[in-house]
C-alpha cells in the first residue's frame, strides 16, 4: 500500500509541475497551436521541453550521486528534441515547396525504404536512451523506478504518444 500511496502522490506532483510548465507556456503560441493547428514557435517548444524534464527530475526526487547520472539521460532527451524540430522544419519546407500542388506520393518501394530509414532512426535513439538510462536505473529505488516507469515510457506509457519525457511534435 505503501508503493501505491507513493506513486499515487509523485503522479500527483509530477502533474502539478508539468501544469505549471505547461501554464507558464506561451499562451497565445499554445492556443494557435489547439485551435489553429500552427505548431508553438521554437522558443515555446524549448521552455515546454525544458519544464518536461524538470519534472521528470523532480519526480524522481534523485540523491545526489543519482544526479550525476541524469546529466547523460537529458542530454539525450534534448538531443533527440532538436532532432525532432529540424524534421518538423524539413517537413514544413518540403510542404512550402510544393508550390500548393500538392505532396508527391511515393511510390510503394520508396515508401518501404523511408518506413526502414525511420525504423532504423527510432531504434538507433532507442538505444542511445537505454545506454544513457541504465548506470541512472540501477541507481533507483522500487519508488523511483515506479515513477520512471510512469514518466519515461517511450510512448507515454500503456501506448500513449510521447517518447524519453519529450514534448510531442514529430
Amino acid at each position: 500500500m505503501t508503493t501505491r500511496r507513493t506513486v499515487l502522490t509523485a503522479m500527483a506532483g509530477a502533474l502539478m509541475i508539468g501544469g505549471a510548465a505547461y501554464g507558464a507556456a506561451n499562451t497565445d503560441a499554445v492556443t494557435n497551436l489547439l485551435h489553429h493547428g500552427q505548431p508553438p514557435s521554437p522558443e515555446t517548444m524549448q521552455r515546454m521541453l525544458d519544464g518536461r524534464i524538470a519534472m521528470i527530475k523532480t519526480s524522481l526526487k534523485l540523491t545526489p550521486e543519482q544526479e550525476k547520472l541524469w546529466a547523460p539521460v537529458e542530454q539525450v532527451m534534448r538531443d533527440e528534441a532538436a532532432a525532432r524540430a529540424k524534421r518538423m522544419a524539413d517537413r514544413e519546407a518540403a510542404r512550402a515547396a510544393d508550390d500548393n500542388t500538392g505532396p508527391a506520393r511515393l511510390d510503394p518501394v520508396a515508401r518501404l525504404e523511408a518506413m526502414s530509414k525511420q525504423a532504423t532512426e527510432r531504434a538507433a535513439n532507442a538505444q542511445k536512451m537505454a545506454d544513457a538510462l541504465k548506470p541512472l536505473y540501477a541507481t533507483l529505488n522500487d519508488d523511483q523506478k515506479a515513477v520512471a516507469m510512469l514518466i519515461l515510457e517511450p510512448h507515454g506509457g500503456r501506448g500513449g504518444h510521447g517518447g524519453w519525457g519529450h514534448v510531442r511534435g514529430g
